[in-house]
């Protein structure tokens, strides 16, 4: 799965424009972040993490919105180390570029407003 563009509460990939946050799956799979309860839109939790990633992993992609004001929160980073899964949380402008790069097993968490 490739991310074309995004904006202010919108995604673009190859498999179609999404106008709200999402979680991308491994497999190139994108579901709707706020289909699941409890989500706080500026904090990415650690179930949210544990949920798209599987044992095929191997960088999880975090992107903070348009301005980067949201974040990842702490237990979240401290699951991920460890269990040895690189992250990196970006803008989501720069989130996107870098997720577009990497060959490894990837998923990913787009915040798509500010």
């Amino acid at each position: 799965m490739t991310v074309k563009a995004t904006g202010f509460g919108w995604i673009e990939t190859d498999c179609g424009r999404f106008e709200s946050d999402v979680l991308v799956y491994p497999e190139g799979k994108i579901e709707n972040r706020y289909d699941y309860p409890a989500v706080d839109s500026h904090l990415i939790s650690q179930e949210e993490v544990q949920r798209v990633l599987q044992d095929t992993v191997a960088v999880l992609v975090i992107g903070t919105g348009q301005s980067g004001l949201a974040a990842l929160a702490e237990p979240a980073q401290k699951f991920l180390k460890q269990r040895g899964i690189k992250f990196r949380v970006l803008p989501t402008p720069e989130a996107i570029v870098y997720y577009n790069r990497l060959a490894e097993p990837k998923a990913a968490i787009f915040h798509l407003t500010c």
